[in-house]
C-alpha cells in the first residue's frame, strides 16, 4: 500500500497530507489527527469567510510581520512558547515561513527590492531564559516576540 500524495501540494502545505498526517497519527492517533484537521479546516474557514480584516487572525499576523520587517526594520522574530509539548513547533514555523518566504524572485521570476521574510527563533520556557532572553530583556535590538501561553 501506498499513502497518496499529489504533485501539486507544496511541501509547506504537507503537514495536512498524508505527508505529515500519517507520523501524526503513528505518534499520537488517529483521534488526534482528525481533530488536527478539523482546526485546520476551522481557520481556513475563518480566513476565507472573516471580510473585516481586523477581525481576521491571519490576515492580522500577516500584516504584523510586514510592518515589522518593513516599517520597522526588524530582520528576526522570537517565538516564545511556553509548553514543552511544543519544543519543535519553531523548527516547524522556521520551516513554514522561512523555506516559503526565503526567496530573491517573485514566482515569475522577478528579483525582488524589498525584505522577503525574517529569520524565526525561540525555544520553550526556561530553555532560552538564560541564553537569547537576555538580549531580549537586556540588549539593544528590537526584536518582535510572539508568545505562546495556555490557559
Amino acid at each position: 500500500n501506498v499513502f497518496a500524495f499529489w504533485d501539486w501540494v507544496g511541501g509547506r502545505y504537507s503537514v495536512c497530507s498524508a505527508v505529515g498526517c500519517v507520523p501524526l497519527a503513528l505518534q499520537y492517533g488517529f483521534e488526534q489527527v482528525n481533530q488536527f484537521l478539523q482546526g485546520a479546516h476551522m481557520m481556513d474557514e475563518h480566513f476565507r469567510n472573516t471580510k473585516d480584516l481586523t477581525q481576521n487572525i491571519p490576515a492580522v499576523m500577516g500584516l504584523i510581520a510586514v510592518w515589522n520587517s518593513t516599517f520597522l526594520g526588524a530582520s528576526s522574530t522570537a517565538i516564545l512558547p511556553y509548553c514543552q509539548a511544543l519544543v519543535r513547533f519553531v523548527a516547524h514555523i522556521q520551516q513554514l515561513d522561512m523555506e516559503s518566504n526565503g526567496k530573491r524572485v517573485t514566482l515569475s521570476g522577478h528579483a525582488v527590492d524589498y525584505s522577503t521574510g525574517m529569520v524565526h527563533f525561540g525555544e520553550p520556557g526556561t530553555n532560552g531564559q538564560h541564553s537569547f532572553y537576555q538580549e531580549l530583556h537586556q540588549g539593544t535590538t528590537i526584536v518582535p516576540s510572539e508568545f505562546i501561553g495556555f490557559a
